[in-house]
């Protein structure tokens, strides 16, 4: 007969949880002390109370205790393992790059080798905010006014272009950094942006490919494709020096972590009941942003 699993005390869970459950607890027994025991009226209970009311002070003071060792070991374990890197801002986003390196792997990311030239490879290799970025750059290298939009829900748009003096955008932008073909459905979706926002002429970008629905659909309707052998020959027509103004915003730091759509730091590979998967830094925050693995990160080791 297979034996029962031993059951872990509270002080034992306590021990292994977050700071803030400790804490919970600690507070719950000292408000029970403090409030409910005194305001007991039967005199069997209240006098039972008067015996549990030392016993609940303790309780509450170990519990605080915990919470406060268990806060400064999460203090300790996150300067220990975590260096936040801070680059400065790319010309073309406001915001920081951040990137989180373990200490024993410090020296390999310094050692990798960062790409000199433009490939498919190195397209296809990066991450969906990257991949934006690099879109929006290229624009910019052309003297075509483009913006980004804000993290969060975009509602189907990218990037805005700005090619006259109207001040409003003549064309937009949708940009998928995707592993997989990009196919009908999606294409569908854009072209009702589109119709929403009533413009009409759309850039469709991805840096792998278009299913042969999505291709004649976006024909039909005016859309133009572009993947990433396309987006690799626009860049090769550009002069020498914008190229290399391209590939040093492109390759800046880690252009391989994707970010997280939410909070907009990098994210961190973890391991779930399907699989390995990207999820948020700031889990414990709150944040379950969580983005699936392309077949080139399945080939790409996180430093």
């Amino acid at each position: 007969m297979a034996k029962r699993k031993k059951q872990k005390s509270i002080f034992e869970i306590a021990l292994q949880e977050n700071w803030g459950f400790a804490f919970a607890i600690g507070t719950v027994a000292l408000v029970v002390t403090i409030f409910i025991f005194p305001s007991v009226s039967n005199p069997v209970l209240g006098t039972l109370a008067k015996i549990l009311k030392p016993i609940g002070a303790l309780f509450s003071i170990v519990f605080y205790l915990i919470a406060v060792l268990r806060f400064l070991q999460r203090d300790k374990t996150k300067r220990d393992t975590v260096f936040e890197i801070r680059n400065e801002p790319s010309p073309f986003s406001k915001e920081f790059d951040t990137v989180f390196l373990k200490p024993q792997n410090v020296k390999q990311a310094q050692a990798i080798e960062k790409p000199i030239t433009w490939t498919l490879k190195l397209i296809q290799d990066l991450e969906w905010k990257r991949f934006e970025e690099l879109s929006v750059a290229y624009y910019l290298e052309k003297g075509i006014r483009a913006e980004t939009t804000a993290l969060g829900a975009d509602g189907g748009i990218d990037i805005k272009l700005y090619q006259d003096d109207s001040g409003k955008p003549t064309t937009i932008i949708q940009c998928k950094a995707w592993g997989t073909n990009v196919g009908v459905k999606q294409i569908r979706e854009f072209l009702g942006v589109m119709t929403h926002e009533k413009i009409v002429k759309g850039f469709y970008m991805t840096c792998s490919e278009y299913t042969n629905e999505a291709k004649e659909f976006a024909r039909a309707n005016k859309i133009t494709l572009i993947n990433g052998v396309m987006l690799l020959k626009m860049i090769e027509r550009l002069n020498a020096d914008s190229q290399q103004r391209l590939l040093a915003l492109t390759i800046k730091g880690d252009y391989k972590t994707p970010t997280c759509p939410k909070c907009g730091i990098k994210m961190t590979r973890r391991t779930g009941k399907k699989g390995d998967f990207w999820g948020c830094l700031n889990y414990s925050r709150g944040c379950r942003q969580m983005l699936n693995l392309r077949k080139t990160d399945r080939t790409f080791t996180q430093v």
